[in-house]
């Protein structure tokens, strides 16, 4: 009785399931809550074409699909990219949804791109309520540069998307944990 199409798992194959990505044109911070059977930087933005014209991961490695070079590799769904795209496209992405609960985010002090790992829009303040409460969070960006100040009380993102990585800039090495899709 496998369905290649299921939408819901009812135990008796792998679910399966496509996160639709929307690039707006120029730079934007991606990041997906897929796990794809193959994560190859390269595979991954194969459907973007000639469209695509840098992909950057969060230590300064690039892909550059003009010249050829793959300097990331594989893809982490824990973790945000820089794309820059010529014009507005949608990204797929295909395979195993993550739980969000079930996938810590591990970050060094200083600057992070991070995934947002929830299918439903959170409040910043909700979403990264475990690095404010230790002090350890000093900012947040959004790809449009909007800051999230908690020591401020400060909130110019307001909600965290799906789609979207955010910039975050720590004290101190974490563990972001994200609240169940439940919530």
């Amino acid at each position: 009785n496998y369905n290649p199409e299921a939408t819901n798992d009812n135990g008796s194959c792998e679910y399966h399931s496509c996160q639709q990505i929307s690039l707006p044109g120029g730079w934007f911070t991606l990041s997906s809550y897929i796990l794809a059977e193959n994560m190859d930087a390269e595979f991954i933005m194969s459907s973007l074409g000639s469209n695509l014209y840098i992909l950057k991961n969060n230590i300064g490695s690039v892909y550059l699909p003009e010249y050829n070079f793959n300097g990331i590799g594989d893809l982490d769904f824990h973790y945000g990219y820089q794309i820059k795209t010529l014009s507005v496209d949608t990204l797929r992405i295909c395979g195993t949804q993550m739980l969000p609960e079930e996938s810590p985010i591990f970050m060094d002090a200083g600057w992070n791109f991070i995934a947002y790992l929830r299918e439903n829009p959170a409040s910043i303040d909700l979403a990264l309520e475990n690095l404010i409460s230790d002090y350890n969070l000093s900012i947040a960006k959004d790809y449009n540069g909007n800051v999230f100040l908690p020591e401020f009380s400060f909130n110019g993102i307001g909600d965290l998307v799906a789609g979207q990585g955010y910039q975050v800039k720590l004290n101190n090495s974490d563990t972001l944990e994200y609240l169940s899709n439940e919530f």
